[in-house]
């Protein structure tokens, strides 16, 4: 295991700077929530989470709002799945259309973090942060109905697969009928090639053990000194997750997939492609998802991440 570098953290006023090995972040975070994150995550992970707000919560959310802005959406009450270091919270609250925010974590070191946040920036939209135990989130403490918008952003793969359809479940019973369910960068158990976590093909496919082995051999750099137990734990999210286990377990009765209407699925892998590598596949992916759609199956199935987007009748 890599051991962690010390670090400095200087207050300016105006902002704070995280020195690691010799590099400089600065940030508008206070020195307390910069302190909490170094706890949770390591002084090396700790500065990509400074800028999430943008780099995450505007790349994933902006066409989502104005699709709803384009549809009248207003006054909306947002439940977000598993806030982690609370950007996401704070795109939300920068919203016009949201008048509350609840959100929930299972970590209780990031629900310190937002709610330190919530208080410090302040966040005036959020009504609560509710730390839940993973079992907990199988019964959501809301009643039926209670959302117009329920945010799922990277949280679906890290679900543990003997609670996962519990758990999304309940994602649909609280989003009140005519809101809309966003699962967004969640990596497609049924692309070939895994991105999400280990960067081998077919490994998510294998039998957890036989995954394991294959890890330790192709990636040795990062699971040679992973014990199978940590491999397997609950939250690693190897495995990823299907489009059939994003949707209820009734099914797609009761919804309305406006993915693409929205600006997601092929669209949005299409548009936000940046690499040389994405860029130079467009073509082929064009082809894969429009088969799909003339099949009148989601074009998603093809692409390597699910971003989706359910109306509930």
């Amino acid at each position: 295991m890599t051991e962690e570098p010390s670090y400095r953290l200087e207050d300016l006023g105006d902002r704070r700077v995280l020195t690691v090995a010799g590099r400089d972040y600065p940030t508008a975070y206070s020195a307390r929530v910069v302190r909490m994150l170094v706890e949770r995550k390591g002084a090396l992970r700790a500065p990509q989470y400074f800028s999430f707000k943008e780099t995450r919560g505007r790349h994933f959310l902006a066409r989502l709002f104005a699709y709803l802005r384009a549809r009248g959406g207003d006054g909306l009450s947002v439940l977000e799945v598993g806030c982690s270091f609370g950007h996401i919270t704070e795109y939300l609250d920068e919203q016009s259309q949201v008048a509350a925010i609840h959100a929930f974590d299972t970590d209780p070191t990031f629900v310190a973090i937002v709610r330190a946040k919530v208080e410090e920036l302040p966040l005036r939209r959020v009504r609560e942060v509710a730390h839940l135990p993973g079992d907990a989130t199988r019964r959501l403490p809301w009643d039926d109905g209670a959302f117009d918008l329920v945010l799922a952003l990277g949280v679906v793969e890290h679900l543990p697969a003997r609670h996962r359809r519990a758990q999304v479940d309940e994602y649909y019973r609280v989003l009140a009928p005519g809101g809309h369910l966003a699962i967004l960068d969640t990596p497609n158990r049924w692309f070939p090639l895994e991105t999400h976590s280990i960067g081998l093909p077919l490994v998510q496919w294998l039998p957890p053990r036989l995954a394991w082995r294959y890890a330790r051999l192709g990636r040795p750099g990062k699971f040679g000194a992973v014990a199978y137990e940590d491999f397997v734990a609950d939250g690693t999210g190897w495995r990823n997750a299907s489009l059939a286990a994003c949707l209820p377990s009734s099914g797609r009765a009761g919804l309305e997939d406006v993915t693409e209407d929205a600006g997601y699925g092929w669209r949005f892998f299409r548009d936000t492609a940046r690499t040389r590598t994405r860029k130079l596949a467009l073509p082929a992916f064009a082809l894969a998802c429009g088969a799909l759609h003339r099949l009148r199956l989601p074009p998603s199935l093809a692409l390597p991440y699910l971003n989706l987007l359910f109306r509930k009748r």
